[in-house]
């Protein structure tokens, strides 16, 4: 039997994506088509597919059990082509936000010299539609329906694309389901069917038509959901920019929907994250590439601009003797450059976006006044007095979703430790010109090792 099979669903994107086409000097641009539409490539959802169907069924990307699928990589002699054929997927929204981020030196504090760049990103919520087509004479068709539940198991535990997505952004939800269409191609009547489909989806855009399935779950994933508040007589910060009126005020976001909200950058929590849990695996025994012997030795009593901001991504490798890690990235024998990822390969650790539930009009934002103090003198500077902005109210909610894909026993203690930390107001977020205290008001988990986080649940309540 000659089936086509096409899988079609609407998408949402709860914290924004940035589909990646370069960019010049320290700011990325998003991509778009001739009708100046944003929109992600159909390679980069391929390629994204690809890697999770492969790490599904605990294969490699160049594997031949993928390569039967997806066709053979670039570098291969043979000239298998891919049987998954991936629309571009244009995304629906009327502006584009941008956002600042950098880097911060975890030894000094200090933002790193050339770690500061700007991405533009697609406001949150915004909505596009996903095209998947498995072209005919792929295999016999049990094994296409294999491939095709796996396929869809794969769009429907929410799936990271797009670039930068280690700031926060990326995560695609699927609003109502994913839809399957058969098309026996051995047929007159199925052959008219495949090609009104294809014509109508190039004239008309993408409809959902067809059975919705029901979505398989992932088993080696983690996925939190967290929500954080803000205690009684606490304020935080989590700058962006500077204004006339105050030195400093806090992240807000608009919506798709043209609603704005306060934001807790998904950066932010990861730089903490993964601050903390680097401490923990020390103490637990584990060598990391980026401690305080290797800071010391390599640039203690030097010029701290030394210290080159892509770095710690290559592990402090020099270029030369790089190409054996690319190889084999675990060689490094490094867990949080295996968790958080590095420049050799991609993390397994998520951290989202978080924002408020109110919009931002209704939230309560306090000014405060602040002066620096000669600590000679005891008096204030000239010229050092200045005004910001602090979220405060204990009735502000941020939530936040955090997934870990093919946790250790070991990355689930020390995730439980760091929500632990930041609940006990160990961790501070944001500016230190706020108290930077947040506490978890809930917390859920599904998935692999989710036992650890609703015991760490319970002691909450």
């Amino acid at each position: 039997m000659n089936n086509s099979y096409k899988l079609t669903a609407k998408v949402v994107f709860p914290e924004g994506v940035a589909p990646g086409a370069g960019g010049s000097s320290n700011k990325r641009v998003v991509a778009k088509n001739g009708k100046g539409q944003t929109l992600i490539r159909g390679t980069a959802l391929a390629g994204v597919l690809r890697t999770a169907y492969a790490r599904r069924i605990g294969a490699e990307s160049q594997d031949g059990a993928v390569a039967q699928w997806f066709g053979e990589g670039a570098e291969s002699d043979l000239e298998t082509g891919s049987f998954v054929q991936v629309a571009d997927a244009v995304i629906h929204c009327s502006s584009i936000n941008e956002r600042t981020h950098n880097l911060i030196n975890r030894h000094t504090g200090a933002v790193v010299k050339g770690g500061l760049f700007s991405l533009e990103a697609v406001p949150p919520m915004a909505l596009a539609s996903l095209s998947i087509t498995l072209k005919p004479g792929a295999s016999d068709p049990e094994e296409c329906a294999a491939f095709v539940c796996d396929i869809i198991g794969v769009i429907g535990n929410d799936p990271i694309v797009g670039g930068n997505s280690n700031r926060g952004i990326g995560r695609m939800k699927v609003v109502d389901g994913v839809y399957l269409r058969t098309f026996d191609l051995d047929s007159v009547d199925g052959v008219a069917d495949f090609m009104d489909a294809e014509y109508n989806e190039r004239e008309k855009g993408v409809e959902l038509a067809g059975v919705k399935q029901e979505i398989p779950e992932t088993e080696d994933k983690l996925t939190l959901s967290v929500e954080l508040g803000i205690p009684r007589g606490e304020d935080v910060l989590v700058g962006d920019g500077q204004e006339t009126d105050y030195a400093l005020q806090p992240q807000s976001v608009m919506f798709a929907d043209k609603t704005e909200h306060w934001r807790i950058p998904g950066s932010s929590l990861r730089g903490i994250f993964r601050a903390w849990m680097t401490r923990l695996a020390v103490r637990d025994g584990y060598g990391v590439c980026d401690s305080v012997e290797q800071w010391y030795d390599l640039y203690g009593g030097k010029d701290s601009n030394e210290y080159k901001s892509d770095s710690p991504g290559w592990g402090f490798v020099e270029k030369k003797d790089r190409t054996s890690y690319q190889k084999n990235p675990g060689l490094l024998n490094d867990p949080i450059l295996d968790l958080f990822g590095s420049m050799y390969k991609k993390g397994r650790i998520h951290i989202a976006d978080a924002f408020s539930t109110l919009p931002a009009e209704d939230a309560d934002v306090q000014g405060r006044m602040h002066v620096a103090v000669d600590r000679f003198s005891g008096g204030a500077n000239d010229g050092a007095l200045f005004n910001n902005q602090v979220l405060a109210g204990e009735h502000l909610r941020f939530p936040v979703s955090i997934s870990l894909t093919s946790p250790s026993e070991d990355e689930i203690n020390w995730l439980v430790k760091t929500l632990r930390a930041l609940h006990l107001g160990i961790l501070a977020v944001g500016s230190s010109k706020s108290g930077g205290r947040l506490e978890i008001k809930s917390i859920s988990a599904k998935g692999c090792g989710a036992e650890s986080v609703t015991t760490f649940a319970q002691e909450l309540k």
